[in-house]
């Protein structure tokens, strides 16, 4: 029978939040009508076969029968399951799915009603229900599982690696002997295994895994193919670099075409020369000097693009540098049951598990498991604002914040001084609170991709530190940033990129429903302090957006000339970026 101790916790928060806000990738509320026709049920039947098939085909979890969404009493949202046969639903789940799917069904007495809990286990996917639906569980939603994505989950859980395919056609004519050279030399530069480096040339792509006998992979082609193999073997093999004036125009485009240790080489020193250095006086009469993003945090980036990208859809990974972030798109969705919520605690699933390893064993590559830790420890330390992950099952986005916090960086640098400093938990649960007042555990929880009880021992530790202010007890406790820590950030305060188009959309609208606004206004609406809040609306006025009547304290914002003909979703930043060619 499944544990339900911890379900009792999850329940008991019905009274006040809806099911649907307490579910997760391994959690689900269903509905049940125990009055329903024979027709309703079986229509009800086929749905849970279908979460049944969906968590399957993912981590597998829970689902709780006899709850309701949209609910905001625990009164409301139980409804129980009345008098339902749970071993004939048992049977009716394993007789519905194909592989078969057999779940582990117990019952929960509550005063409310007789809810079900059925856990679902992990399967060996595809699994569908015996009407051919296939689906998965991707954060709280159950997806359909078609193309790109049923080719995506076969190939991580099956062990299928692309990257690692010989190719029949391939001859050591299609290796390029610069290539090789290059790829000495970063073994000789690296930390990886420098007796690589002395082999010849065939036993050293041997030992690394390309290729054995004549033969050679994918990978290997990827790696140090000649410009005319990589055109035959690769064709969907590119990257793009676009400096973006905004969502639509550019002013500067570079594309690559050449193997990949060129390419990350090339593309990094491109990034390299068009961002910019913020200089941020701290304790002891040091300056530090802090690109808008660093060279590994750039690299890495790219590298994890091009490592776990799909090279079979007609796509490009694409390097995108605006005014305030650097995004990174790569084809293919997340593999395996990744998602953007949970990439900083997932274990590492790679699609291309050769091209990994030899990126590892050349010493580029991080640790197992490291690589997204560091990029996000080594963002928010250097005072940018939290890096963010989107996908699909056709694209994964990173974005990097490039905008540098000088308040938060002297923050860092004086309790490093004192202290071992803050680790990526810290940094998280301090970045969240730059926008909300307050957090709660399970705030916390989503901002740390983690558990509850994780999140709150760790907000209680951080208030035993003397760097959260704590109100209230039990499992309600809230916490902010104590005055002091508040008091230094507030100026300071940097706009996440996630954030900023909804803040200058509330003002777009705003202005849009003919309001004049003042600054306290603008203020009021943004959460931003004043000198931001005129950052801002001085943007706007040079857009067309707003205009600007009166001085000093009497000025008022209004909608500007151009405000009706552009939808304010679409105003992205258009500062100017510096040209060094």
């Amino acid at each position: 029978m499944p544990d339900t101790n911890p379900l009792l916790d999850i329940i008991a928060r019905l009274e006040g939040t809806p099911a649907d806000g307490l579910e997760s990738e391994t959690l689900e509320f269903k509905s049940w009508d125990p009055t329903a026709s024979v027709p309703e049920r079986k229509r009800r039947v086929r749905g849970i076969r279908e979460s049944v098939v969906a968590m399957a085909n993912a981590r597998g979890g829970t689902i709780v029968l006899g709850v309701a969404d949209r609910k905001r009493t625990r009164q409301d949202a139980i409804q129980g399951v009345g008098n339902l046969d749970s071993d004939g639903l048992r049977r009716d789940i394993y007789d519905g799915t194909e592989p078969h799917i057999l779940v582990d069904l117990g019952e929960l007495a509550l005063p409310e009603g007789r809810l079900l809990v059925l856990r679902v286990p992990r399967g060996l996917p595809p699994h569908t229900t015996a009407d051919g639906v296939a689906k998965i569980r991707i954060g709280k939603e159950s997806k359909p599982l078609t193309g790109s994505g049923l080719r995506t989950l076969i190939s991580t859980r099956a062990g299928h690696d692309p990257s690692a395919q010989v190719l029949p056609d391939a001859r050591w004519t299609d290796i390029d002997p610069d290539q090789i050279r290059r790829l000495r030399g970063v073994i000789a530069a690296g930390r990886g295994d420098r007796g690589l480096a002395r082999l010849p040339d065939e036993p050293l792509i041997e030992a690394l895994g390309l290729g054995a006998g004549g033969d050679l992979t994918l990978a290997a082609i990827l790696l140090l193919g000649t410009r005319a193999a990589l055109a035959r073997f690769a064709p969907c093999h590119e990257l793009i670099f676009l400096r973006r004036l905004d969502a639509t125009r550019y002013d500067a485009r570079r594309d690559f075409r050449t193997p990949l240790l060129q390419t990350l080489e090339a593309a990094s020193e491109t990034i390299r020369s068009h961002i910019g250095l913020t200089t941020v006086p701290v304790s002891g009469l040091r300056d530090l000097e802090l690109p808008d993003v660093s060279a590994w945090v750039a690299r890495e980036a790219i590298l994890n693009a091009v490592t776990h990208r799909d090279y079979f859809p007609s796509a490009s990974v694409t390097v995108s540098l605006y005014s305030d972030r650097l995004e990174v798109t790569s084809p293919g969705g997340f593999p395996g049951t990744v998602t953007a919520d949970n990439v900083i605690r997932h274990h590492p699933v790679r699609r291309n598990e050769l091209l990994t390893a030899v990126f590892r064993d050349i010493g580029l590559a991080e640790r197992v498991g490291q690589g997204v830790d560091r990029i996000y420890t080594e963002s928010l330390r250097a005072g940018k604002r939290r890096p963010f992950y989107e996908g699909a099952s056709d694209f994964v986005r990173l974005t990097l914040p490039t905008r540098t916090d000088r308040g938060f960086v002297q923050f860092v640098d004086s309790e490093r001084q004192q202290t071992p400093g803050f680790d990526l938990d810290d940094l998280l649960i301090f970045d969240a609170l730059r926008d909300d007042d307050e957090m709660d555990r399970w705030s916390a929880a989503k901002a740390l991709q983690t558990d509850e009880e994780r999140a709150a021992r760790h907000l209680a530790t951080l208030g035993q530190r003397g760097y959260l202010a704590i109100r209230g007890r039990g499992r309600g406790t809230k916490y902010r940033l104590s005055d002091r820590i508040a008091t230094l950030l507030r100026e300071t305060r940097v706009e996440s990129p996630r954030n900023g188009v909804r803040t200058r959309q509330r003002i777009l609208s705003a202005l849009a429903r003919g309001e004049r606004l003042t600054n306290a206004r603008v203020r009021r609406l943004t959460n931003q302090s004043r000198h931001q809040a005129m950052a801002l609306m001085r943007a706007l006025c040079r857009e067309g957006l707003a205009t600007m009547e009166g001085t000093r304290g009497g000025a008022r914002y209004l909608a500007g000339p151009r405000l009706p003909l552009e939808p304010p979703d679409s105003a992205w930043p258009r500062a100017p970026v510096r040209v060094d060619e």
